[in-house]
């Protein structure tokens, strides 16, 4: 089995192990950025700073859920660099990766709202942000029927 350490983009004091699935094995490279689930509930998108194969003994290892990036986004010098600035400055990896990488290349949490079509709505007792978003689900809903 291959395992990953993962910088979370977390004030925490070190990076947590993962586990590689076969499908992402070929693929997946250190400076590669991943999607993982830390928590019972909380995804974060986190960068591969060690690909090994040594499972961890005090935790249980949850698998990567998806590999975000082929080419790695940041190259080992990099993490190296990261590494001591999170050294010198008493910080974790993590924040000093939220400061290094650019928005654009963090995941940031999303909800998926989905219309149920089993249940009624009655409009008239939907607050205005609720009746608004009722709209767009339609709107969405025939575009989707029509194509």
């Amino acid at each position: 089995m291959k395992y990953a350490d993962v910088i979370l983009p977390l004030s925490i004091p070190q990076s947590y192990t993962f586990g590689v699935p076969l499908e992402l094995q070929d693929d997946i490279k250190v400076g590669c950025r991943v999607e993982v689930q830390f928590g019972q509930r909380k995804i974060y998108s986190g960068l591969v700073k060690r690909l090994h194969n040594e499972k961890p003994d005090i935790y249980a290892v949850k698998p990567i859920r998806s590999l975000l990036d082929l080419v790695p986004v940041v190259n080992e010098q990099q993490l190296k660099f990261w590494e001591w600035i999170a050294s010198y400055y008493a910080c974790a990896e993590g924040d000093v990766m939220n400061a290094a990488l650019p928005s654009h290349l963090k995941l940031v949490s999303e909800t998926c709202v989905v219309l149920n079509e089993d249940v009624s709505i009655d409009a008239n007792e939907l607050t205005d942000d609720e009746f608004l978003l009722l709209q767009a689900l339609d709107i969405k809903r025939n575009q989707q029927d029509i194509k």
